[in-house]
């Protein structure tokens, strides 16, 4: 059995890592695009058709929640382009 020393040591030394974890998370950041930048992804979509995939797939989630009974059954979603950020609303699909 270990002794309440070193209980109170190793408790000691997981809150000192704990606190160097949080301090690099703090490290992390984002920051808005330039411009010209979100200018050149908006011209990489293309217009509806580029979007296909993205649409099919957060249609596909929201099926999937409102099978599982997490969302109600005329939910909608709003999915936003990450190259473009044009927003599009997702129905659910009604033939289930």
């Amino acid at each position: 059995m270990p002794s309440r020393r070193k209980v109170l040591l190793g408790a000691g030394a997981m809150v000192s890592v704990a606190g160097l974890g949080v301090v690099r998370a703090w490290a992390l950041s984002t920051e808005p695009l330039a411009p010209v930048d979100l200018e050149a992804l908006s011209l990489a979509c293309g217009g509806q058709s580029a979007h296909t995939q993205l649409l099919a797939d957060a249609r596909l989630l929201l099926d999937d929640a409102i099978k599982r009974g997490v969302k109600p059954a005329d939910a909608t979603e709003t999915v936003v382009c990450p190259l473009c950020h044009c927003a599009f609303q997702v129905a659910p699909d009604i033939s289930f």
